[in-house]
């Protein structure tokens, strides 16, 4: 359960108790967060069949920024709404259907 993505928020709500059951500190908007940023990278390290590239929140946590092997940002994934914390509380598929596109364009661009 550990290195379980969140898809969807039944698996939010799934993943919250078990962080709290194992005496981990989590709210649901943590396990959505948190779900965004491991699901960022996970389309990365596939589109570049391997950990090359590094995702992380922009300093105001509004948006994922990707960093190539220089440490440069080469692309940024942003909300449609008014945070993709509330992209993926609207449509959970959709939001990791659109970064793996938006991954995709990064990865030829660069």
């Amino acid at each position: 359960m550990q290195n379980l993505i969140p898809g969807d928020m039944l698996e939010v709500g799934q993943k919250l108790r078990w962080e709290l059951d194992t005496g981990m500190t989590a709210d649901e908007q943590s396990v959505i967060n948190d779900a965004v940023l491991a699901g960022t990278q996970y389309f990365v390290d596939e589109a570049l069949e391997g950990s090359y590239w590094t995702v992380k929140w922009d300093s105001q946590h509004q948006n994922v920024a990707i960093y190539g092997s220089d440490g440069t940002i080469v692309g940024t994934i942003k909300p449609v709404g008014a945070s993709l914390e509330a992209d993926f509380r609207q449509d959970s598929q959709r939001l990791f259907i659109r970064i793996e596109k938006e991954v995709a364009v990064v990865v030829r661009k660069n």
